[in-house]
């Protein structure tokens, strides 16, 4: 073949990569909006579940059989009205202006520049102070794509959000919400409300399947609360997998994450949403759990993420009614589900001892009223707090995501510096970074380049986890029910499979209920683990049966311990023994817990049988 027809192929196929380009940033366009490129990569490295799961398959298929017919019709037309001498140069040509479409929309020469450049302003700005909580109670109701600019009734038709409006003014409300590309899906709101830091690239990201691990060493304020004593759990009406909500939830102080899928067998009443569970059939859910964390004598802290106003349609629950047809009335009948869920918690006694936080999580984009939205002024994020135990008065501030988190913690009362993270309180006067910089110079800084921020990535080599090749098999015959965080496929010959298989389901903490065939009579359990660990970091692991300490541990690097425990009869409770299982690290300013695996967990004698309990 010679150099022309080479050179011909190649155009060809810069062509119908250009073609391909093109459809793609139309189609994520049309799907998600205006998104960056950084959130399109996070979201490939990360879980997807349901919805997701379809509409990327089926994206992937529409680009390359719609890019494959627009390609041939091209060269088509290219062979019938150019000459030979052309050709090429028209299809690279075309090719290449294709292409330049996405780079424009996903901003790629930024993206390309950032990771070139390193910046400063995690290594300047970040902080992460010792929390003293005082037991009061937080309750975070977080609404998808929910805008305060869904007020303006001159540009929507009415007053989309009536009732969060009365809310809103009622209570300690905040102006001037605006939106950093960082935190512009929920997962990166999330992290930033809750970390004061944004999900970005690093090159230390972790795959969340293969290590259960997410930016592990960063510090989050709700692992200072499940340090001092709260219960933390996070709801989310679709599928807490997608984009590994759950590992984060888990790797930073929730005790407790579920979504659509483990909520759906007990609440779904056959109307569920495109993206899971309905706002009806959710909120059911919230208030069981409520009830169930305020019968309990502990502090607590629930975060809830519904989903009726996701993007593109939203979902309109059978017993709103049609008023426009289209994503308002989504927006409508949210606002009448939230108000019935806080008007529920205002009645009930645990009210008084809690704090109620109301918010969206990011801005809409892609919907079918995006012209109308298009025509807003201003656009900004709903933020409003309810029953806050300060007694200190917000201030006007400019402010994003980063800033929930010491505003939430002010809120509530708890004692710190009135810095998190990156976030500044909104009830103090220190200006938030959004105040001290443009927008953009902000937003470049915190995608480029840190040092601080790889440190916190924190990569477990992957021979951590292998197994012992001596691991014992130990068979025994009875029923074994498990736990919700293994896997199917280690459910096999015995408790040997089943304990290799388990992760705990917080980072600090976990827990198993074992029961003994006889329970009258003593028997020993050998404990070995595997602990992935910072160098010269000490690490304290304890073990509890009931609220009796059985064995303690401290290492200052990754190992296996083991320990033979004598269990006697007097630990089991009706006849099971509730192990809890705990590690809390001398670096009290950071709360940094790094996780740990059980690997092995012996019977002797070994005609002692056992079950592993729900």
């Amino acid at each position: 073949m010679d150099i022309k027809k080479l050179s011909r192929w190649f155009a060809y196929i810069i062509l119908f990569i250009g073609v391909c380009a093109f459809i793609s940033a139309v189609w994520v366009q049309y799907n998600f909006g205006n998104i960056e490129w950084e959130q399109i990569l996070l979201n490939l490295a990360q879980p997807m579940d349901g919805v997701a799961v379809g509409l990327v398959v089926s994206g992937c298929l529409l680009i390359f059989v719609v890019g494959s017919l627009l390609s041939a019709i091209l060269i088509f037309f290219v062979n019938q009205f150019f000459s030979a001498k052309w050709k090429a140069h028209f299809a690279f040509v075309f090719g290449l202006l294709l292409i330049s479409y996405p780079v424009c929309k996903w901003h790629l020469i930024n993206f390309f520049r950032a990771q070139l450049t390193t910046s400063l302003v995690y290594e300047q700005e970040h902080v992460a102070p010792v929390i003293q909580t005082n037991g009061r109670n937080l309750i975070m109701i977080i609404l998808e794509s929910y805008e305060k600019s869904f007020q303006n009734k001159d540009v929507l038709g009415q007053n989309l959000s009536p009732f969060l409006t009365q809310i809103q003014n009622e209570n300690t409300s905040f102006k001037h919400f605006r939106q950093l590309k960082q935190s512009s899906w929920t997962i990166t709101s999330l992290m930033s409300s809750f970390c004061g830091v944004p999900l970005k690239l690093a090159n230390t990201f972790v795959n969340l399947e293969t290590y259960r691990k997410f930016v592990p060493d960063l510090p989050c304020w709700p692992e200072q609360l499940a340090a001092q004593g709260y219960e933390a759990v996070l709801m989310k009406a679709a599928a807490i997998q997608f984009t590994g909500t759950d590992n984060f939830a888990r790797q930073h102080g929730f005790h407790k994450a579920v979504g659509s899928r483990e909520l759906m067998d007990k609440y779904s009443d056959g109307e569920n949403s495109s993206w899971g569970l309905n706002d009806t059939t959710f909120y059911k859910a919230v208030k069981d759990e409520l009830k169930r964390l305020s019968s309990q004598n502990k502090p607590f802290l629930l975060a809830t993420v519904q989903a009726d106003t996701h993007q593109p349609e939203g979902h309109l629950s059978k017993d709103c009614p049609v008023i426009y047809n289209d994503y308002r009335d989504a927006v409508l009948c949210s606002d009448r589900k939230a108000i019935e869920l806080i008007k529920w918690i205002q009645a009930q006694p645990f009210y008084q001892n809690t704090t109620i936080v109301v918010m969206g999580d990011h801005l809409v984009t892609s919907t079918d009223i995006d012209t109308i939205l298009a025509q807003l002024p201003e656009r900004e994020i709903f933020f409003t707090i309810i029953n806050p135990k300060t007694e200190k008065k917000p201030q006007e501030h400019q402010f994003t995501n980063l800033d929930i988190a010491p505003t939430i913690l002010d809120a509530v009362g708890f004692e710190f510096n009135g810095r998190f993270g990156l976030g500044r309180s909104l009830y103090r006067s220190e200006k938030t970074l959004i105040e001290t910089r443009m927008q953009e110079d902000l937003e470049f800084d915190l995608a480029c380049r840190s040092e601080k921020y790889r440190s916190w990535g924190n990569i477990v080599p992957p021979d951590v986890f292998n197994n012992p090749e001596n691991l014992e098999t130990i068979a025994f015959n009875e029923v074994v029910s498990f736990l919700k965080d293994i896997h199917i496929k280690y459910a096999v010959n015995g408790i040997r499979e089943v304990v290799l298989g388990q992760i705990w389901t917080n980072e600090n903490w976990g827990e198993i209920k074992l029961r003994p065939a006889e329970t009258d009579k003593p028997f020993d359990l050998v404990f070995k683990l595997v602990v992935p660990s910072r160098p010269n970091v000490q690490k304290n692991i304890q073990i509890f049966a009931g609220n009796k300490k059985i064995a303690k541990w401290m290492f200052s690097s990754t190992h296996q311990p083991e320990t033979h425990l004598k269990i006697s009869p007097d630990l089991l409770e009706n006849g099971v023994l509730h192990l809890r299982l705990e590690m809390t690290s001398d670096d009290s300013s950071r709360f940094v817990y790094d996780g740990i695996r059980l690997i092995e967990m012996l019977l002797k004698p070994l005609e002692n049988k056992i079950a592993l309990e729900n």
